[in-house]
Order: C-alpha cells, then sequence, then structure tokens
C-alpha cells in the first residue's frame, strides 16, 4: 500500500508490515504503533543517506514488519564495499538512537517508559536486521563479502540457505513456547514466514544481476566512450567459472590468455565469455572460447 512521500521518496507499507500493525492495534498498543513506525522510518533514513553519499538516488522504501527495504538506483551495480556500508548504516542508526534513549532515561521524567519503549524497539530493530538472513541487512551484508570470493549467484544462494535455517530455528521457537508456555508468538510466526517468501524471492532475482550488470557497462561505454578496465591473465586450461568470480561490477574487464608456457595465445572481453557462457557452459574451459 502507498503511504505517500517523504523527501520525493515513495512510501510503501508492506502488507505484512500492515499485519503486525493491525496485531498491535488490536492488542491495545496503538499508542506505540507511531513510534514503531518512527523507529523504522529512522533506520531507513540512515540507508538513505549513506546510499545518497555514495552517488546513489533513492526511488522507494517499503516498510516491512522488523525494519524497511529501499529501492536503489543502480544498487545492483555497486561493488561489495558501497553495498556493506549502505546495508550497515541503518543497523548503526538504530543502535545509536537506542543508546541515546537509555542515556537520558534517568533525566527523562515522566517520559522515562516512552524512551525505554524506543531504546527497546529500536535495539531489537538493529539486532534482528543483523540476523544473515536476505533480504535484512546482515544478509546483504553476509553476501556482500562472500562477493569477494564467490560469483553473486553463488553467494546469494548461500545466505537463502541460512535466511531457511533462521527461518525454521524462529518457527521451532514458536512451537517450543506453545508447548511450554501455551502461547502463540505470532510476531515470531509472521517474522518466519516474511524471511522464508522473501529470501525465495533474492534467490530468483540473483540470475538476473549479472546480466543486468554487463547491459549497465555497455550502455556507460557507449554514452562516454572510455570506460575503467580490469585485466584478467588466466591458463587456457581454467574453468571459465574461475574467470567469471572474479569479475565486479564496477569495471569492464578483458582476460588475457596464456598457454602452458606463459605466451599469450588470445583475449576476451567480459561481453564474449558471457555470450560464449550459454554455449558451453560454465565448465568449459577458457580456451574453448576462443
Amino acid at each position: 500500500m502507498r503511504a505517500g512521500r517523504i523527501a520525493g521518496v515513495e512510501i510503501i507499507l508492506n502488507n505484512w508490515f500492515l499485519v503486525l500493525i493491525t496485531l498491535f492495534t488490536v492488542a491495545g498498543l496503538a499508542s506505540k504503533v507511531m513510534l514503531v513506525f518512527g523507529a523504522v522510518l529512522w533506520h531507513e533514513l540512515a540507508h538513505m543517506l549513506m546510499a545518497a553519499g555514495l552517488g546513489y538516488k533513492v526511488k522507494q522504501i517499503e516498510l516491512l514488519p522488523f525494519g524497511a527495504t529501499a529501492r536503489i538506483e543502480r544498487l545492483a551495480d555497486a561493488g561489495a564495499a558501497s553495498e556493506i556500508m549502505i546495508a550497515a548504516a541503518g543497523p548503526l542508526a538504530s543502535m545509536v538512537l537506542a543508546a541515546l534513549c537509555y542515556a537520558g532515561i534517568g533525566e527523562a521524567g515522566n517520559w522515562q517508559e516512552v524512551l525505554s519503549f524506543v531504546g527497546e524497539v529500536n535495539l531489537m530493530l538493529a539486532g534482528f536486521n543483523l540476523l544473515p538472513a536476505l533480504p535484512l541487512d546482515g544478509g546483504r551484508i553476509l553476501r556482500a563479502i562472500l562477493t569477494r570470493r564467490r560469483d553473486y549467484r553463488n553467494a546469494t544462494a548461500i545466505v537463502v540457505m541460512i535466511s531457511n535455517i533462521i527461518s525454521f530455528m524462529l518457527l521451532i521457537l514458536a512451537g517450543l513456547g506453545y508447548l511450554l508456555h501455551n502461547t502463540i508468538n505470532l510476531t515470531i510466526i509472521i517474522a518466519a514466514g516474511f524471511l522464508l517468501i522473501t529470501a525465495r524471492t533474492e534467490n530468483d532475482l540473483a540470475g538476473f544481476r549479472a546480466m543486468r550488470i554487463l547491459a549497465s557497462k555497455k550502455a556507460e561505454l557507449s554514452v562516454s566512450g572510455v570506460m575503467s578496465t580490469s585485466h584478467l591473465t588466466a591458463m587456457s586450461n581454467a574453468t571459465i567459472s574461475d574467470v567469471i568470480r572474479l569479475f565486479g561490477p564496477e569495471q569492464y574487464y578483458i582476460i588475457h590468455i596464456v598457454d602452458q608456457d606463459f605466451r599469450l595465445c588470445g583475449a576476451l572481453t567480459e561481453t564474449e565469455v558471457w555470450e560464449g557462457l550459454l554455449k558451453r557452459g560454465i565448465k568449459a574451459k577458457v580456451n574453448e572460447f576462443l
């Protein structure tokens, strides 16, 4: 559901978020709903400011049950360092606000209860978002770290597997709560369901990222006529998967191929690699692409 715009950024309320807010309201906690809403916006504002500082434009923010996700132009083309900085900004901002709330409780007078609640909400928001699960900030940070050694799709698959494990652990935790205390924790169940569904979506989208990045590079090179290039050297009998995992989003790649005597056999552009990959497969040898 569209909720309006803030500084030109469209605000979307996710259906899961609406369910959680409804549960708060039905439970007689309507007065605290706006505080939770504000905490989530504060968290996402930090993402927005970091993205803007790195030169990315935020088009849309979707408020989720335990955080939010920003639709940022060209974020899929960002390097690992930029993605980590943008993802970490939200939890850091939440922890800073929580610390300020707890530090001011002693002098808050009648506002002690409010400050305590806001501090607790922000602390929980930061903690949950740092879980290594997609689409949470912790999952994005972990995936960005993994992409330094693996290709994006493989890194996503690993984090999705961890996300599923966390989801099932949350369901088990909810089940134990029911067996031991005869209570149903709907918040945990919603969190588990949310992670299961959204992690699967992230996995489905990962396969398209490489093609989007290549298209973006081609467009930039066509417009400017010049682009920063990185050169790789590969043995002729190396597998193409070993080459692809070294591709990053911020440079165009030229691969120099050498034989067993380290003599140059030929060269491939990044475009030729991706086009040849469709015919020869990920396990093909580099010299098969010449």
